[in-house]
């Protein structure tokens, strides 16, 4: 840390673990099961990466920075609209999507298709606790799972 980073900010900043968004997902149960407790499955969806490509999305040296946009993801396009005055629209990349890289197709992963992640479907038993209160939620380096109880009244 030197003087500049003490008189413009840098010196206080901590390195943090990027996680993931929460997850909310609602748990139908009966007064009786809130009572007695009782154990629900419950089907999740999520992103894992790719472990064929580990994440690149293709080859090891297959992922080239997008001649287009120069890598940045966003192309702007400047248009006169008259006489001195100029108009910018910025725009997303037609060639790279957003991504600001781009996988030769033949080079692409077969798992993944170049996405770097798949799509995995999980099934969690979550277990009610006899009088367990209306939210309970389940912590991952990914976010947080949290499933909030709705109680169903029986006649």
């Amino acid at each position: 840390m030197d003087i500049f980073d003490m008189f413009f900010g840098g010196g206080g900043r901590m390195a943090r673990e990027r996680r993931g968004k929460n997850v909310v997902h609602q748990l139908s149960v009966t007064l009786e099961d809130l009572y007695n407790g009782v154990t629900k499955k419950l089907a999740l969806q999520k992103n894992v990466i790719c472990e064929k490509c580990e994440g690149v999305g293709g080859k090891k040296g297959s992922v080239e920075k997008c001649p287009l946009c120069k890598g940045r993801g966003m192309q702007i396009h400047i248009q006169q609209i008259g006489p001195g005055m100029v108009q910018q629209i910025q725009t997303v990349c037609i060639e790279c999507k957003g991504q600001g890289e781009r996988i030769n197709p033949k080079d692409r992963c077969e798992s993944c298709s170049g996405a770097k992640v798949i799509r995995e479907k999980k099934i969690i038993e979550v277990h009610v606790e006899k009088g367990e209160a209306a939210q309970s939620w389940c912590s991952t380096r990914a976010g947080n799972a949290v499933w909030v109880l709705i109680v169903r009244y029986t006649d």
